[in-house]
């Protein structure tokens, strides 16, 4: 018996299967490789804001630590010293503006991007207590702006110093 001329049903129409299955599997490997991209990304940048926060939060324990540490005798003498906004105030708050500041000229290695006299300067609030003259409740805003944010980010430390 002869079978010229007889075809097996559906032969044809399975050609190129396994094209289809390969370009398909490329588009499904290639959507994981850009999410692992973007994920990295977003690594990056959460890192990144991660240590400006702990430089915020370091400079800002630096300056009350000098608070202690100072030559003040009660509250005066300290909001004399270290009060200060907009980029003027004491000496030893100008003094410290001027390490944090990564534009000026003796700037400290843990320098905030974006912070300047006048832009994103630190704040720094004495207020007397008054039943206790030397004490005083110093509240310090430190201020930053990373390249490509929108915004300003700041942290903030309240602590009582006194005697």
């Amino acid at each position: 018996m002869k079978t010229t001329g007889m075809k097996v049903p559906g032969k044809r129409s399975q050609r190129g299967i396994v094209l289809l299955d390969a370009l398909i599997a490329i588009v499904i490997f290639s959507i994981g490789i850009l999410g692992m991209v973007s994920l990295q990304g977003a690594a990056v940048k959460l890192a990144s804001d991660a240590q400006y926060r702990t430089n915020a939060a370091m400079l800002a324990d630096q300056i009350i630590t000098q608070m202690w540490t100072g030559n003040v005798t009660g509250a005066a003498d300290l909001a004399t010293a270290y009060a200060g906004s907009g980029g003027t105030g004491g000496a030893q708050y100008t003094a410290w503006l001027n390490t944090i500041d990564c534009s000026a000229a003796h700037p400290s290695t843990n320098c905030l991007p974006g912070v300047t006299a006048t832009a994103n300067a630190p704040v720094i609030t004495i207020v007397p207590n008054p039943a206790y003259p030397k004490d005083a409740l110093v509240t310090v805003t430190v201020n930053w702006q990373a390249p490509n944010d929108t915004g300003p980010h700041n942290y903030v430390s309240i602590t009582q110093i006194g005697p």
